[in-house]
């Protein structure tokens, strides 16, 4: 799942979260100008693309521009 709210996604269960840039704009940030929104995104896309390949223990956060991920314990009760 990708989401700018992850603290929300991780205490909810979902096992990979990438970090997103923001609500409105998930994938990228307008204000970079087109060629480096389009970077930014695809470095988004591409850590997502790493966390359906990588087995996790329970929730975890990825995010963009980190090589591993961090772990975070996280109580959902």
């Amino acid at each position: 799942m990708i989401s700018a709210i992850y603290d929300l996604a991780l205490t909810t269960g979902a096992n990979r979260v990438i970090r997103g840039a923001r609500i409105e704009h998930i994938c990228g940030d307008p204000e970079l100008g087109p060629d480096k929104d389009f970077a930014f995104g695809m470095e988004i896309v591409g850590t997502a693309l790493e966390a359906i390949q990588t087995a996790v223990p329970g929730p975890t956060l990825f995010e963009p521009g980190k090589s591993s991920p961090s772990r975070e314990a996280v109580d959902a009760s």
